[in-house]
């Protein structure tokens, strides 16, 4: 019977479904998922459980005229439904692994993505162990309080039927096809094969989901495709079943990279493990040095002590001796010199003058000798009371207390630095240096122990083959040169290793060119030309040459380096990814950093446009802003902010917190009420415009704000700077329409000139000049916008009109 069945196979079943049961617990809860919800981690929990969890942390907060308040989660979700203008910020720590995730403005339940997979494991699971666990399976399809026992179950429907139910679903016309099979036949491998049910749309009832828009990255219906909201979306929607073989193509690509790469891991877990052994091994070898060490050293100030006590014992016996000597003599000559003196005072006193005459000359040879014996004795003490020890404990306190130094017997590459240069020319010795650190951060103190330093000039022109191998200088005190000569123009990277692993900011691009810039030549006619909308400012990547340019629009449009828009980023507004002006772009690896002027903040945002953080609010304290104009990055990750309304250059660690501030008190006199643009050396120097009546200036300080110096030039209305590989500093002139290039420390040595109008914005980049172009009539017909790019193999004179951003 069925009942027997179940009873007899109860134990195995269980113990099985239970190991099924785990893999699809929310952890939150303990229960099987309901609507799982997956985080950036790939942690999975259910949707309510996340939301509980958001509201337990509450960690939600929004900013009010520049203060801050906390909310629960009913009254946030009112401020993302727009019924507030407050700006919102949603930060989340994975419960399981502590990651921080920034939770889009759309709020868990429509942002964070549905793990369909793991919702139907989990039913999987659940019917499995209600099977194992309940002798008879309540009907799920029969009416009223008393459903019969279940005898079936149907696979596509994920119901429980009972006899009459069973006969039922297989006539009817709409059940007739489904797979109902026995529950005495039910196994693991008939309940996982089942095919999933196609979601329905839940906007338009029994449509099915069939349909993919990749610029909203939702699944739609034929009905949905139809709307408003994607009517102008036909070249981004796609059948459902394309769109998922083009992503599990992709998943399947990374899959295989990171199976490929697994084994190098695999093989570095083992290493590593070899080497935290050797680490521990390493602990007790040298902690038992320290401490035989310091019994020695204990050892041998006991023995030195012994010795000093002996000496002293020896000195004060010597002393003792002597002086004891000397007593014995003077209490001997007092003596004599009483016993004569007594004798000669009674014979002048009662002797008559036969007795003194019959004593012949005794009495006085013996006086005269006497006083000739005291006369000639040195009549003080031979020695000295004092003993003293002369002990140098000050010099040996110090050096006893500085004695010995932990020193890891290896440098760190992570801690080891070297200092960029400018650009390398072809077929020219390139030098840079390297310093080696401990695990400190401390420059490495020793030298003569083999460090395998290796650097390598790769070629990314082709597919990133070796160019160049560096040789290697040991100076033998923790300092290495390495030079290069490469063979080869265009863009490359500089790979620095220590002991297999990469050095600080290594790799590096370098760009290797022919011969040093000649501003001498015509540019010709652009490589490039790209129709943008009201654009602001500009970046590059320098990776993928994606172009990403600030708009009016509010938002950020993104070309890829043939000109073709691939997507934009953000909208207008005060939340996540909404700006308001985006006057400031810059580019560090795969992070963009927008300089929201209207907003009074500095928004950190992935090139994919997933939000990161936001920094700064409005205000003047240190780490607010009023304005901000422009942002760049420097070598060492640190923000470099131009905060117009508040005149003064602020510098921010990676995450947000204040560094130091440049302002008109360094130096005095400094004029930055009107700061018009700002870029970065190879050094990381600081070098900005300000101007003041009718003339320019070029300002340059240190990356710790230490002032350097400061040229006026004849700009008559400068609105942006640049700064080449070369150190030259290029300068647009709205005043005079022209384009000055300067050398180093504030040489002029040319008028770029062409026949741009209004240029916006400016980049430099590998050997390429971008420009963003108000051209009417000139490429695109009147009232056009256009993006150009330029080769700077030879150089140009453009003439420009209106010219406001000028990046490195």
């Amino acid at each position: 019977s069925l009942r027997q069945y179940v009873y007899n196979s109860q134990h195995l079943i269980t113990s099985m479904m239970d190991e099924n049961l785990k893999a699809v617990t929310c952890q939150l809860c303990s229960q099987p998922y309901t609507d799982p919800r997956t985080l950036p981690c790939l942690h999975s929990f259910c949707l309510q459980c996340l939301l509980k969890e958001v509201e337990r942390q509450n960690v939600k907060s929004f900013q009010i005229e520049g203060s801050q308040k906390y909310c629960g989660l009913e009254e946030l979700e009112s401020l993302l439904d727009g019924s507030e203008e407050e700006e919102v910020r949603q930060d989340l720590r994975c419960p399981t692994c502590e990651l921080k995730v920034c939770i889009p403005k759309g709020g868990v339940s429509s942002e964070i993505p549905q793990n369909l997979v793991l919702g139907f494991e989990a039913k999987v699971a659940q019917y499995q162990l209600k099977i194992a666990r309940v002798h008879e399976v309540p009907c799920d399809a029969c009416i009223g309080g008393n459903s019969a026992p279940s005898v079936g179950f149907c696979c596509q429907c994920f119901q429980f039927l009972c006899q009459p139910c069973c006969e039922y679903h297989r006539r009817n016309r709409s059940t007739h096809c489904h797979n109902v099979v026995s529950l005495a036949e039910v196994t693991r491998e008939q309940l996982f094969p089942i095919k999933r049910p196609l979601p329905f749309c839940s906007l338009h009832g029994n449509e099915k989901l069939n349909l993919y828009c990749s610029m909203c990255e939702y699944m739609i219906c034929h009905e949905c495709a139809t709307t408003d909201a994607h009517k102008d979306h036909n070249e981004s929607i796609e059948l459902l079943h394309k769109a998922a073989s083009s992503q599990r193509d992709k998943i399947g690509k990374e899959v295989a990279k990171v199976q490929k790469k697994l084994q190098e891991v695999n093989t570095a877990v083992v290493t590593n493990k070899d080497v935290l052994q050797r680490v521990e091994t390493s602990n007790e070898t040298a902690a038992e040095a320290i401490r035989k060490t310091f019994e020695k050293l204990h050892s041998v100030l006991e023995e030195r002590e012994k010795q000093l006590q002996s000496e002293l014992h020896n000195l004060i016996q010597c002393k003792t001796t002597r002086l004891g000597l000397q007593n014995e003599k003077f209490e001997k000559l007092n003596q004599d010199a009483n016993r004569y003196l007594e004798f000669a005072s009674k014979l002048l006193q009662n002797g008559t003058d036969q007795e003194l005459i019959a004593m012949k000359q005794l009495p006085s040879t013996q006086l005269k000798a006497t006083f000739e014996r005291m006369h000639s004795e040195h009549l003080v003490p031979i020695e000295h009371s004092d003993v003293k020890i002369a002990m140098e404990t000050e010099s040996l306190i110090r050096e006893l207390s500085n004695l010995g130094k932990v020193i890891d017997f290896r440098p760190s590459p992570e801690e080891s630095i070297w200092e960029p240069k400018s650009s390398a020319i072809v077929n020219t010795e390139y030098k840079l240096s390297v310093q080696a650190r401990d695990f400190n951060g401390q420059p490495y103190p020793h030298g003569g122990i083999k460090i395998d330093v290796m650097a390598e000039l790769r070629s990314n022109a082709i597919g990133h083959q070796l160019s160049s191998q560096g040789k290697l200088e040991n100076h033998m005190d923790g300092t290495y040169t390495l030079t290069f000569i490469p063979q080869a123009a265009g863009p490359h990277q500089l790979h620095i290793t220590m002991d297999g692993q990469h050095i600080k900011n290594s790799p590096y691009d370098l760009e290797v060119r022919k011969s040093k810039l000649d501003y001498s030549v015509d540019l010709g006619n652009p490589e490039l030309k790209v129709s943008v909308k009201s654009p602001l400012c500009i970046a590059v990547h320098k990776n993928s040459g994606d172009i990403f340019v600030g708009s009016e629009a509010n938002c950020i449009y993104v070309f890829d380096k043939a000109g073709v828009q691939k997507t934009t980023i953000g909208s207008a507004g005060k939340g996540l990814c909404q700006f308001n002006r985006p006057c400031g772009l810059d580019i560090k690896r795969d992070v963009l950093y927008v300089a929201d002027c209207n907003n009074h903040r500095i928004q950190k945002i992935y090139i994919n446009g997933a939000f990161i953080c936001t920094f700064g609010r409005h205000g003047q304290k240190d780490g607010e802003f009023n304005s901000p104009s422009a942002v760049v990055v420097d070598f060492n990750d640190r923000l470099i902010v131009a905060d117009q309304g508040n005149c003064r250059i602020q510098v921010l660690k990676s995450d947000g917190s204040f560094l130091v501030s440049i302002d008109q008190s360094t130096p005095p006199g400094l004029d930055m009420s009107n700061i018009c643009g700002i870029a970065l050396d190879i050094q990381d120097n600081i070098h900005f415009l300000t101007r003041q009546l009718g003339s320019g200036w070029i300002n340059t300080f240190t990356p710790g704000g230490a002032f350097v110096s400061k040229y006026k030039k004849s700009f008559v209305k400068p609105t942006a700077i640049g700064i080449d590989v070369e150190g030259n500093a290029w300068v647009g002139d709205e005043g005079t329409n022209s384009l000055y290039v300067c050398y180093p420390f504030g040489k002029e040595f040319g008028i770029l000139v062409n026949r741009l109008d209004n240029p916006k914005g400016i980049v430099l980049d590998k050997g390429a000049l971008y420009i963003v172009n108000t051209s009417p009539g000139l490429l695109y017909g009147i009232n056009t916008i256009g993006l150009l790019k330029y080769s700077l193999q030879h150089t140009s004179k453009p003439q420009l009109t209106r010219p406001l951003a000028l990046r490195h």
